[in-house]
Protein backbone atom coordinates (compact mmCIF):
# COMPACT_ATOMS: atom_id res chain seq x y z
CA UNK A 1 0.00 0.00 0.00
CA UNK A 2 1.32 3.44 -0.95
CA UNK A 3 -0.84 6.47 -0.16
CA UNK A 4 -0.38 10.24 -0.28
CA UNK A 5 -2.61 13.26 0.36
CA UNK A 6 -2.26 16.26 -1.97
CA UNK A 7 -1.46 19.55 -0.25
CA UNK A 8 -4.45 21.22 -1.93
CA UNK A 9 -7.93 19.76 -2.36
CA UNK A 10 -9.10 19.16 -5.93
CA UNK A 11 -11.73 21.75 -6.94
CA UNK A 12 -14.19 18.98 -7.90
CA UNK A 13 -13.72 16.88 -4.75
CA UNK A 14 -17.37 17.36 -3.70
CA UNK A 15 -18.83 16.32 -7.05
CA UNK A 16 -20.76 13.04 -7.06
CA UNK A 17 -18.62 11.61 -9.89
CA UNK A 18 -15.26 12.51 -8.29
CA UNK A 19 -12.61 9.75 -8.45
CA UNK A 20 -10.17 9.66 -5.53
CA UNK A 21 -7.24 8.28 -7.51
CA UNK A 22 -6.60 5.09 -5.53
CA UNK A 23 -5.93 2.13 -7.85
CA UNK A 24 -5.93 -1.61 -7.11
CA UNK A 25 -3.32 -3.89 -8.65
CA UNK A 26 -2.83 -7.65 -8.35
CA UNK A 27 0.81 -8.58 -8.85
CA UNK A 28 1.33 -5.24 -10.65
CA UNK A 29 -1.61 -5.84 -13.00
CA UNK A 30 -4.21 -3.05 -12.87
CA UNK A 31 -7.61 -4.27 -11.65
CA UNK A 32 -9.79 -1.27 -10.72
CA UNK A 33 -9.88 2.34 -9.59
CA UNK A 34 -13.41 2.12 -8.19
CA UNK A 35 -12.70 3.91 -4.93
CA UNK A 36 -16.06 2.88 -3.41
CA UNK A 37 -14.72 -0.67 -3.13
CA UNK A 38 -11.23 0.32 -2.02
CA UNK A 39 -11.87 3.08 0.54
CA UNK A 40 -14.86 4.79 2.22
CA UNK A 41 -16.17 7.79 0.22
CA UNK A 42 -15.12 10.25 2.94
CA UNK A 43 -11.48 9.25 2.24
CA UNK A 44 -11.59 10.51 -1.35
CA UNK A 45 -8.77 12.95 -0.54
CA UNK A 46 -6.38 9.98 -0.54
CA UNK A 47 -4.43 9.05 -3.67
CA UNK A 48 -2.16 6.06 -4.22
CA UNK A 49 -1.98 2.38 -5.08
CA UNK A 50 -2.83 -0.94 -3.45
CA UNK A 51 -0.92 -3.92 -4.86
CA UNK A 52 -1.96 -7.35 -3.60
CA UNK A 53 -0.60 -10.80 -4.34
CA UNK A 54 -3.44 -12.51 -2.45
CA UNK A 55 -6.27 -11.69 -4.88
CA UNK A 56 -6.93 -13.59 -8.15
CA UNK A 57 -6.12 -11.75 -11.38
CA UNK A 58 -9.62 -12.34 -12.73
CA UNK A 59 -11.27 -10.74 -9.67
CA UNK A 60 -14.57 -9.02 -10.54
CA UNK A 61 -16.39 -6.15 -8.84
CA UNK A 62 -18.90 -8.62 -7.36
CA UNK A 63 -16.08 -10.76 -5.93
CA UNK A 64 -14.37 -7.65 -4.55
CA UNK A 65 -17.52 -6.72 -2.64
CA UNK A 66 -17.68 -10.15 -0.97
CA UNK A 67 -13.97 -10.98 -0.72
CA UNK A 68 -12.59 -11.28 2.82
CA UNK A 69 -9.05 -10.39 1.68
CA UNK A 70 -10.36 -7.19 0.07
CA UNK A 71 -12.28 -6.36 3.27
CA UNK A 72 -9.05 -6.73 5.26
CA UNK A 73 -7.14 -4.58 2.75
CA UNK A 74 -9.81 -1.89 3.01
CA UNK A 75 -9.85 -2.03 6.83
CA UNK A 76 -6.04 -1.85 7.05
CA UNK A 77 -5.97 1.02 4.55
CA UNK A 78 -8.42 3.08 6.61
CA UNK A 79 -6.48 2.35 9.81
CA UNK A 80 -3.21 3.34 8.12
CA UNK A 81 -4.63 6.71 7.02
CA UNK A 82 -6.29 7.40 10.40
CA UNK A 83 -3.08 6.56 12.28
CA UNK A 84 -1.17 8.98 10.05
CA UNK A 85 -3.75 11.73 10.56
CA UNK A 86 -3.71 11.25 14.34
CA UNK A 87 0.09 11.49 14.28
CA UNK A 88 -0.07 14.63 12.09
CA UNK A 89 -2.67 16.17 14.45
CA UNK A 90 0.00 16.38 17.17
CA UNK A 91 1.47 19.22 15.11
CA UNK A 92 -1.30 21.84 15.34
CA UNK A 93 0.00 24.02 12.53
CA UNK A 94 0.52 21.15 10.09
CA UNK A 95 -2.85 19.58 10.89
CA UNK A 96 -4.60 22.94 10.51
CA UNK A 97 -3.29 23.08 6.92
CA UNK A 98 -4.75 19.63 6.24
CA UNK A 99 -8.03 20.49 7.97
CA UNK A 100 -8.48 23.69 5.98
CA UNK A 101 -8.46 21.61 2.80
CA UNK A 102 -10.16 18.40 3.94
CA UNK A 103 -11.95 19.12 7.23
CA UNK A 104 -15.36 18.74 5.59
CA UNK A 105 -14.51 15.18 4.57
CA UNK A 106 -13.53 14.31 8.14
CA UNK A 107 -16.94 15.67 9.20
CA UNK A 108 -18.57 13.59 6.46
CA UNK A 109 -16.86 10.51 7.89
CA UNK A 110 -18.15 11.21 11.41
CA UNK A 111 -21.79 10.78 10.37
CA UNK A 112 -21.19 8.17 7.64
CA UNK A 113 -18.58 5.78 9.04
CA UNK A 114 -19.86 4.21 12.26
CA UNK A 115 -16.93 1.79 12.50
CA UNK A 116 -14.35 4.59 12.74
CA UNK A 117 -16.56 7.27 14.31
CA UNK A 118 -14.58 7.63 17.55
CA UNK A 119 -11.25 8.09 15.76
CA UNK A 120 -12.80 10.58 13.34
CA UNK A 121 -14.46 12.53 16.17
CA UNK A 122 -11.00 13.00 17.71
CA UNK A 123 -9.91 14.54 14.40
CA UNK A 124 -12.68 17.18 14.36
CA UNK A 125 -11.57 20.77 14.90
CA UNK A 126 -13.58 23.92 15.64
CA UNK A 127 -13.03 27.57 16.36
CA UNK A 128 -13.66 28.59 19.94
CA UNK A 129 -14.42 31.60 22.13
CA UNK A 130 -11.19 30.92 24.06
CA UNK A 131 -8.68 30.13 21.34
CA UNK A 132 -7.57 31.80 18.14
CA UNK A 133 -6.73 28.51 16.43
CA UNK A 134 -8.73 25.34 15.84
CA UNK A 135 -9.67 23.31 18.92
CA UNK A 136 -10.28 19.58 19.32
CA UNK A 137 -12.97 18.16 21.60
CA UNK A 138 -10.18 16.61 23.68
CA UNK A 139 -8.54 20.03 24.22
CA UNK A 140 -11.94 21.50 25.17
CA UNK A 141 -12.65 18.77 27.74
CA UNK A 142 -9.15 18.95 29.23
CA UNK A 143 -9.58 22.64 30.09
CA UNK A 144 -13.22 22.52 31.20
CA UNK A 145 -14.10 24.05 34.57
CA UNK A 146 -14.39 21.52 37.40
CA UNK A 147 -18.12 22.15 37.84
CA UNK A 148 -18.87 22.16 34.10
CA UNK A 149 -20.85 19.13 32.96
CA UNK A 150 -21.43 19.81 29.24
CA UNK A 151 -19.60 20.84 26.07
CA UNK A 152 -21.24 23.95 24.63
CA UNK A 153 -21.37 25.06 21.00
CA UNK A 154 -23.08 27.73 18.91
CA UNK A 155 -23.99 27.21 15.26
CA UNK A 156 -24.63 29.66 12.44
CA UNK A 157 -23.35 30.87 9.08
CA UNK A 158 -20.90 33.60 9.99
CA UNK A 159 -18.10 33.32 12.56
CA UNK A 160 -17.90 37.08 13.15
CA UNK A 161 -21.61 37.42 13.94
CA UNK A 162 -21.55 34.23 16.04
CA UNK A 163 -18.74 35.64 18.21
CA UNK A 164 -20.93 38.71 18.83
CA UNK A 165 -24.14 36.75 19.46
CA UNK A 166 -26.10 37.64 22.61
CA UNK A 167 -26.44 33.89 23.19
CA UNK A 168 -22.79 33.87 24.35
CA UNK A 169 -23.08 36.65 26.94
CA UNK A 170 -23.67 34.48 29.99
CA UNK A 171 -21.01 31.95 28.98
CA UNK A 172 -18.42 34.71 28.52
CA UNK A 173 -19.35 36.21 31.88
CA UNK A 174 -18.86 32.85 33.61
CA UNK A 175 -15.67 32.07 31.65
CA UNK A 176 -17.20 29.02 29.94
CA UNK A 177 -15.74 28.11 26.56
CA UNK A 178 -18.10 27.72 23.58
CA UNK A 179 -17.20 26.06 20.28
CA UNK A 180 -18.11 28.05 17.16
CA UNK A 181 -19.68 25.98 14.36
CA UNK A 182 -19.87 28.17 11.26
CA UNK A 183 -19.88 25.51 8.54
CA UNK A 184 -23.38 24.74 7.24
CA UNK A 185 -22.92 20.98 7.79
CA UNK A 186 -21.55 21.32 11.33
CA UNK A 187 -24.92 20.99 13.00
CA UNK A 188 -25.69 17.70 11.22
CA UNK A 189 -22.26 16.34 12.16
CA UNK A 190 -22.32 17.42 15.79
CA UNK A 191 -25.85 16.05 16.29
CA UNK A 192 -24.43 12.60 15.52
CA UNK A 193 -22.02 13.01 18.45
CA UNK A 194 -24.36 13.35 21.46
CA UNK A 195 -21.52 12.74 23.95
CA UNK A 196 -17.74 12.99 24.07
CA UNK A 197 -15.78 11.60 27.02
CA UNK A 198 -19.13 11.21 28.86
CA UNK A 199 -19.81 14.94 28.43
CA UNK A 200 -23.05 15.89 26.68
CA UNK A 201 -22.76 18.30 23.74
CA UNK A 202 -25.26 21.16 24.05
CA UNK A 203 -26.24 23.85 21.55
CA UNK A 204 -26.52 27.33 23.05
CA UNK A 205 -28.96 28.03 20.20
CA UNK A 206 -31.44 25.86 22.10
CA UNK A 207 -33.48 26.68 25.19
CA UNK A 208 -32.18 23.81 27.34
CA UNK A 209 -28.48 24.81 27.29
CA UNK A 210 -29.08 27.60 29.81
CA UNK A 211 -30.82 25.21 32.24
CA UNK A 212 -27.37 24.20 33.53
CA UNK A 213 -27.16 27.61 35.19
CA UNK A 214 -29.32 28.91 38.03
CA UNK A 215 -32.41 31.05 37.42
CA UNK A 216 -33.68 34.01 39.40
CA UNK A 217 -37.20 32.84 40.30
CA UNK A 218 -38.16 36.17 41.93
CA UNK A 219 -37.45 38.16 38.74
CA UNK A 220 -39.29 35.56 36.69
CA UNK A 221 -42.35 35.93 38.90
CA UNK A 222 -42.19 39.75 38.81
CA UNK A 223 -42.10 39.76 34.99
CA UNK A 224 -45.08 37.43 34.47
CA UNK A 225 -47.45 40.22 33.34
CA UNK A 226 -44.84 41.50 30.83
CA UNK A 227 -44.19 37.98 29.47
CA UNK A 228 -47.90 37.30 29.10
CA UNK A 229 -48.59 40.53 27.23
CA UNK A 230 -45.59 40.14 24.89
CA UNK A 231 -46.75 36.61 24.07
CA UNK A 232 -50.28 37.84 23.33
CA UNK A 233 -48.93 40.59 21.06
CA UNK A 234 -46.58 38.31 19.11
CA UNK A 235 -49.17 35.54 18.94
CA UNK A 236 -48.33 32.72 16.52
CA UNK A 237 -44.89 34.17 15.74
CA UNK A 238 -43.37 32.62 18.87
CA UNK A 239 -43.67 29.33 20.71
CA UNK A 240 -43.17 30.97 24.09
CA UNK A 241 -41.79 34.06 25.85
CA UNK A 242 -39.50 33.43 28.83
CA UNK A 243 -37.14 35.17 31.22
CA UNK A 244 -33.56 34.59 30.13
CA UNK A 245 -30.64 33.70 32.38
CA UNK A 246 -28.17 33.70 29.45
CA UNK A 247 -28.22 37.45 28.69
CA UNK A 248 -26.18 40.17 30.38
CA UNK A 249 -25.96 43.05 27.84
CA UNK A 250 -28.74 42.43 25.30
CA UNK A 251 -32.45 42.91 26.05
CA UNK A 252 -33.63 39.82 24.13
CA UNK A 253 -32.69 36.75 22.09
CA UNK A 254 -34.42 33.93 20.24
CA UNK A 255 -33.63 30.25 20.75
CA UNK A 256 -35.00 26.97 19.40
CA UNK A 257 -37.00 24.58 21.55
CA UNK A 258 -35.07 21.41 22.41
CA UNK A 259 -36.82 19.23 19.83
CA UNK A 260 -37.07 21.82 17.03
CA UNK A 261 -34.52 22.46 14.27
CA UNK A 262 -32.47 25.63 14.81
CA UNK A 263 -32.46 28.50 12.30
CA UNK A 264 -29.19 27.14 10.87
CA UNK A 265 -30.65 23.64 10.44
CA UNK A 266 -33.78 25.05 8.75
CA UNK A 267 -31.59 27.01 6.30
CA UNK A 268 -29.60 23.86 5.52
CA UNK A 269 -32.79 21.88 4.92
CA UNK A 270 -33.99 24.54 2.46
CA UNK A 271 -30.65 24.55 0.62
CA UNK A 272 -30.97 20.76 0.23
CA UNK A 273 -34.31 21.27 -1.52
CA UNK A 274 -36.48 20.00 1.32
CA UNK A 275 -39.92 21.43 0.66
CA UNK A 276 -41.82 20.13 3.70
CA UNK A 277 -39.91 22.10 6.35
CA UNK A 278 -42.14 22.51 9.41
CA UNK A 279 -43.18 26.00 10.46
CA UNK A 280 -40.89 26.24 13.48
CA UNK A 281 -41.54 29.03 15.95
CA UNK A 282 -38.68 30.31 18.14
CA UNK A 283 -38.77 30.98 21.86
CA UNK A 284 -38.22 34.64 22.74
CA UNK A 285 -36.14 35.20 25.88
CA UNK A 286 -35.93 38.59 27.57
CA UNK A 287 -33.29 39.91 29.94
CA UNK A 288 -34.88 40.92 33.29
CA UNK A 289 -31.85 43.07 34.18
CA UNK A 290 -31.84 45.19 31.02
CA UNK A 291 -32.98 48.84 31.23
CA UNK A 292 -35.51 48.38 28.42
CA UNK A 293 -37.21 45.48 30.21
CA UNK A 294 -37.20 47.27 33.57
CA UNK A 295 -38.86 50.34 32.00
CA UNK A 296 -41.27 48.14 30.06
CA UNK A 297 -42.79 46.88 33.32
CA UNK A 298 -44.30 50.32 33.87
CA UNK A 299 -45.64 50.69 30.33
CA UNK A 300 -47.93 47.65 30.04
CA UNK A 301 -51.03 49.78 29.38
CA UNK A 302 -49.35 52.17 26.93
CA UNK A 303 -49.70 51.83 23.14
CA UNK A 304 -45.92 52.00 22.79
CA UNK A 305 -45.65 48.61 24.54
CA UNK A 306 -46.82 46.80 21.38
CA UNK A 307 -44.14 48.38 19.19
CA UNK A 308 -41.40 47.66 21.74
CA UNK A 309 -42.54 44.04 22.06
CA UNK A 310 -42.23 43.61 18.28
CA UNK A 311 -38.83 45.35 18.24
CA UNK A 312 -37.48 43.05 20.97
CA UNK A 313 -38.53 40.08 18.84
CA UNK A 314 -37.36 41.47 15.49
CA UNK A 315 -33.94 42.64 16.69
CA UNK A 316 -33.37 39.20 18.21
CA UNK A 317 -34.17 37.61 14.84
CA UNK A 318 -31.76 39.96 13.05
CA UNK A 319 -28.97 39.06 15.47
CA UNK A 320 -29.59 35.38 14.69
CA UNK A 321 -29.20 36.10 10.98
CA UNK A 322 -32.89 35.52 10.22
CA UNK A 323 -34.43 37.65 7.45
CA UNK A 324 -37.47 39.62 8.56
CA UNK A 325 -40.71 38.95 6.69
CA UNK A 326 -41.48 42.66 6.51
CA UNK A 327 -38.45 44.98 7.00
CA UNK A 328 -40.61 48.03 6.16
CA UNK A 329 -42.84 47.40 9.20
CA UNK A 330 -39.75 47.00 11.40
CA UNK A 331 -38.37 50.35 10.19
CA UNK A 332 -41.73 52.04 10.72
CA UNK A 333 -41.96 50.70 14.27
CA UNK A 334 -38.39 51.72 15.05
CA UNK A 335 -38.98 55.26 13.79
CA UNK A 336 -42.17 55.55 15.84
CA UNK A 337 -40.34 54.53 19.04
CA UNK A 338 -37.50 56.97 18.28
CA UNK A 339 -39.98 59.84 17.82
CA UNK A 340 -41.69 58.97 21.11
CA UNK A 341 -38.40 59.05 23.02
CA UNK A 342 -37.03 62.31 21.52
Amino acid sequence: ILFFIPLKAAPDIYRADYQSGVKLYVNRVFITDDDKELLPTWMRFVKGIIDSSDLPLNVSREILQQNRIMANIRSNSVKKVLDKLQYTAKNKEKYAQFYEQYGRLIKEGVYQDFEHKDSLTDLLRYNSTKDEGLVSLREYVDRMKDDQKSIYYISGQNQISLRQSPLLEMYEKKGVEVLILDDEIDEIVISSVPKYDDKELKSVNRSGAADDFSKDKDKEEALKPVLKKIKNILGERVKDVKVSNRLSDSPSCVVADENDPTAQMQELMRSMGQADIPNVKPILEINPNHKIIKKLKGKIKQKLFNDIAFLLYEQALIQEGVKLDNPAEFTERLNKVIVETL
